[in-house]
């Protein structure tokens, strides 16, 4: 992905609440690239190339939904909002039609909500969560991402719950994908609070008429001196399992592709897609590298499994590139081993330092 030093061009447009086919219409006045983004940094489009005095058009579906995160008001949205990130001069418009097609619901934390951006912007250092990168690789699908950092299940359904509950309807689709602040709190332990909350999350969606599909929570990347993942949210991910077992409803094993990947590209090569700034480095959030890389492992599992979302993803899309570690990397771990004591965990595996490689369960 490319770095940009400009602000974004931003264009509002009034609309209420409700799904838009939005038309953007950019022209160049020299050669440059851009990325598009919607609401609230909902990623349209990545590098696009454009030449001098060529005109484009792109089309796309935006969700207009209001927001409630805990710890804020009530957010009504009422418009569509993009914003085009150039390094070149550019002019653009916009128009937006309604759309009538289903909605993705999006439950969730910090590794799955649409995260801001800084300019100049630069993409490892920027925060992402694979949920707001998901809607590149759709069409005829509206994405509403309700996710939010630092959120649990429990704080998810007392207010963010409140702001799409009454919107979502027959032939909608809710995903639910919880863990890192779960595993913070004493009553939200895995196979009690956490597991309940998924079920009553399931039960909800079912209740409106939607198709809810449950994730197991992205894996840190914690390395072992030998190479291996700790195995921190591993009781977390098998009691995802089992709920998506019990409540017959489709399992999307984030934390099994995640472990996957990261083991095999190694502790030193995994940081490029986690946010770096300098010598900050986070074992948790990734990047807009990451963050869209693992958006397509999403859709790459729901593909597979031939599940409810698999119509509306696009297959050519969904592409992701191996990384492998070269045989001397070597894992300092001291840093996240002394930073996971201070964040608080209250639920931790008991097999905390099981052999988690190519796991299946």
């Amino acid at each position: 992905m490319n770095s940009y030093k400009l602000e974004p061009l931003e264009i509002n447009l009034t609309a209420p609440n409700g799904n838009y086919e939005v038309t953007v219409y950019i022209k160049a006045h020299c050669d440059t690239t851009y990325n598009i983004y919607s609401q609230h940094r909902t990623f349209v489009a990545l590098d696009k190339e454009i030449k001098a005095g060529e005109e484009q058009e792109l089309k796309f579906i935006v969700s207009v939904c209001d927001r409630h995160f805990h710890d804020a008001q009530y957010e009504k949205e009422n418009g569509v909002k993009i914003s085009i990130l150039s390094d070149g001069d550019i002019t653009a418009t916009a128009a937006a039609t309604t759309a009538n097609v289903p909605t993705l619901y999006i439950c969730g934390d910090s590794t799955v909500t649409d995260q801001p951006s800084e300019y100049p912007y630069y993409p490892s250092s920027t925060y992402c969560g694979w949920g707001q990168a998901f809607s590149m690789l759709t069409h005829d699908l509206a994405v509403s991402n309700h996710a939010q950092s630092g959120s649990c299940t429990k704080e998810f359904m007392e207010t963010n719950l409140t702001a799409f509950v009454d919107k979502i309807k027959p032939g909608d689709f809710m995903v639910i994908e919880f863990g890192h602040n779960d595993q913070k709190l004493p009553e939200l332990d895995a196979f009690g609070g956490y597991a309940a909350n998924l079920e009553k999350l399931v039960n909800i969606a079912r209740e409106k008429g939607a198709e809810p599909i449950i994730c197991s929570p992205i894996n840190r990347i914690i390395f072992n001196s030998d190479g291996t993942l700790l195995n921190l949210l591993g009781d977390y991910r098998k009691a995802a399992m089992q709920v998506a077992e019990k409540m017959d409803c489709t399992f999307i094993d984030m934390w099994q592709r995640t472990t996957e990947y990261f083991e095999t590209a190694g502790p030193v090569k995994s940081w490029q897609f986690f946010r770096c700034l300098n010598e900050e480095k986070d074992y948790t959030h990734t990047n807009d590298v990451g963050g869209s890389m693992i958006a397509k492992f999403f859709a790459q599992e729901m593909i597979r499994q031939n599940g409810p979302l698999a119509p509306y993803i696009g297959e050519e899309k969904t592409d992701v590139e191996q990384i492998y570690a070269d045989p001397d990397d070597i894992a300092d771990n001291t840093n996240e081993m002394s930073h996971v004591k201070t964040i608080g965990l209250a639920n931790v595996p008991a097999d905390l330092d099981a052999d988690i490689t190519g796991l299946q369960i």
